[in-house]
């Protein structure tokens, strides 16, 4: 589980950026010490962390924001604590988290999950690759992924676009789309996967996806 000790790399980087980010542009105390405590934990099942991580965020409702992002983390260190056979995913276990966990997270846990397996096939990046080989979006039987996604695919010049363009196609989006909390930090991810480019300035981004940006950022170079 996730340590100060270099266990878990990707998934400690990147709420700690997530969290000091947002910390940072809120100007609230820092919660981290607060999550190591939920992600170090090794006595304590996946729900009980869930429970734990909802009680955290009742004491400390300046975060509710990011709840989700959080949890996201909570499932990828979850699925990458130990190689998961393909029968676990048909087990009594999984079907009780599904079931408990059916309305939680986000879009991103996908993106985390597309990083993790580019990095350890030392593959480039890309967000072609990741809705056409990850996602297989263009496939029949993918459909769903399709539609959440349509905006990436649709709009083929996000990679050259400038943030003033790409906020005014995440505010075009309905309200309830999936992606759109977080479209901008998305795009931006991707235009510069690896954090080698100068930044957006914060100002121009809320401090949510400030701090998501900085999140997937810090997965990546976990």
């Amino acid at each position: 589980m996730l340590s100060t000790q270099n266990e878990n790399t990707p998934v400690q980087d990147s709420m700690q950026a997530l969290l000091e980010t947002f910390a940072r542009l809120k100007g609230v105390n820092n919660i981290m010490p607060k999550m190591l405590e939920i992600f170090n934990n090794k006595h304590i099942d996946f729900l009980s962390r869930v429970k734990r991580l909802d009680e955290i965020m009742a004491e400390e409702p300046a975060y509710e924001p990011l709840s989700e992002i959080i949890f996201d983390l909570l499932m990828v260190q979850f699925l990458a604590a130990e190689p998961h056979k393909d029968s676990f995913f048909d087990s009594p276990e999984w079907q009780h988290i599904e079931d408990e966990t059916i309305s939680r997270g986000t879009e991103l846990l996908n993106l985390l999950l597309y990083i993790s397996d580019a990095n350890e096939a030392d593959a480039e990046i890309s967000m072609d690759d990741f809705l056409n080989e990850f996602l297989l979006v263009d496939t029949d039987e993918f459909q769903d992924e399709y539609k959440i996604y349509e905006e990436l695919i649709r709009n083929t010049e996000l990679m050259e676009a400038e943030l003033s363009s790409v906020k005014q196609i995440q505010a075009a989006m309905k309200e309830d789309a999936e992606l759109k909390d977080i479209f901008t930090p998305l795009v931006l991810f991707f235009q510069n996967p690896y954090n080698e480019l100068p930044q957006p300035a914060e100002s121009n981004l809320s401090a949510y996806e400030a701090s998501v940006l900085n999140c997937l950022w810090g997965y990546n170079k976990g």
